[in-house]
């Protein structure tokens, strides 16, 4: 068989192979993309926390009263938590992790204002904060107790008041420090020019998941010794494993009660807090890979149909050749074949908008460019999907017996 002869037909009536062709390409081009969005939110979703995020609850206390004394009721609170029976470490806290509560600062290795800066989450907690996260050193140690200062009138008067030292994460520690050895360095915090000495580095310490240009700012964390300044204060609890309901429910029983002037406006299992964080990642993902389906369907749909009108429209000619000698594979064959062109040129075209589109997603959202082999497992599924949309009715084209078609002359 000539391909030659079947481009010539095809050329013939091209409005519907072209038509085709451009679904096709269209197709490729989301399917590819799309796919690798997809395995992009993933990836961000999955990737570790670097707690003890299982037997870790956090507690959100609020003051209402204008005497309340916020030094002293942190102090008990702390002493009576760290007390309880299956509790490991308990701290106070600004704001809890996996949450998109907190706030950022930018963060220098040089006093220099102009000097380049990141930015950083800022995790300000009373000692035993690394231990009340599960969050493991790799080099240094924790910050000691005596760097905790007394309670500030806000947030603004205690970042205002910047502790001497703190801990910061690798990932941090790499973009300020990229020769290493930022131990024993002096941190720089821009805006209300402070400085502390780095005395440990955090393996990892995810604040929360975040996709896009901005997702390496989810692991820079400066953990800095620091009493909340209230009225709201987070307590982050870590329990023995398998203990955490049982101090939950103690806690949720008694702990309201022993200081007068205060409320729990909520009581909740870190894990979670990072699942919720999640939560908007893992739909998008749901609807991309929805979107995704369904326009494999609109072109298998499309490519099917147009075989079914080609078997349609040549039953004439399917008849005629089969009084002449072509066998059913030869009918087969034919369509099978044709339809094999359309897909390819609309892979062609896909492929040509695949990567341009790879291109501009990845000067977008900051992210690797399209790997490869996203591209040739999607020509590979396009031509799979056009070979067995078309099988059908290929098939059917064969079945016709060379007396029934000529009947229609």
């Amino acid at each position: 068989m000539e391909v030659r002869h079947l481009l010539s037909a095809l050329w013939r009536s091209r409005t519907g192979p072209c038509l085709i062709a451009v679904q096709i390409a269209i197709t490729l081009a989301v399917l590819v993309n799309v796919t690798y969005l997809i395995a992009l939110r993933v990836d961000t979703y999955s990737q570790p926390t670097g707690m003890d995020i299982d037997n870790v609850f956090w507690i959100h206390s609020q003051s209402f009263t204008s005497d309340y004394d916020q030094k002293n009721a942190v102090a008990s609170d702390l002493q009576w938590l760290n007390s309880l029976p299956g509790v490991t470490a308990a701290a106070a806290a600004t704001s809890p992790p996996q949450s998109h509560w907190g706030f950022n600062m930018p963060f220098s290795a040089s006093p220099d204002p102009n000097a380049p800066k990141e930015n950083a989450r800022i995790f300000a907690m009373t000692a035993r904060g690394l231990d009340a996260l599960g969050a493991k050193l790799t080099a240094g140690r924790a910050y000691s107790a005596e760097s905790v200062g007394s309670p500030a009138a806000d947030i603004g008067a205690a970042v205002a008041q910047w502790a001497p030292e703190v801990v910061i994460t690798q990932a941090l520690a790499e973009r300020l420090f990229p020769k290493g050895n930022a131990l024993g360095k002096t941190l720089y915090m821009g805006l209300v020019n402070k400085s502390a000495k780095i005395v440990g580095i955090i393996g990892t310490l995810q604040a929360v998941p975040i996709y896009g240009p901005f997702a390496r700012f989810s692991n820079q964390v400066v953990v800095a010794p620091m009493m909340p300044p209230g009225p709201t204060t987070i307590y982050l609890v870590r329990t023995k494993p398998g203990r955490q309901s049982e101090v939950m429910a103690r806690v949720e029983q008694e702990f309201a009660d022993r200081v007068p002037g205060r409320y729990i406006a909520r009581t909740e299992p870190l894990a979670r807090t990072s699942s919720d964080a999640r939560n908007g990642m893992r739909a998008s993902s749901i609807i991309l890979g929805a979107v995704t389906l369904l326009v494999l369907c609109v072109s298998a749909i499309g490519i099917c149909g147009l075989a079914v009108f080609n078997v349609t429209t040549r039953t004439r000619q399917i008849g005629t050749r089969r009084a002449i000698g072509a066998q059913r594979w030869h009918i087969l064959r034919y369509f099978l074949v044709e339809n094999w062109l359309v897909t390819t040129g609309g892979v062609v075209v896909g492929c040509i908008l695949a990567l341009t589109a790879g291109v501009i997603i990845s000067h977008t959202t900051q992210a690797p460019r399209l790997p490869l082999y996203y591209l040739v497992g999607g020509v590979l599924l396009v031509w799979t999907l056009g070979l067995l949309s078309v099988l059908v009715p290929a098939r059917r084209a064969a079945e016709i017996s060379p007396a029934v078609a000529t009947r229609t002359v």
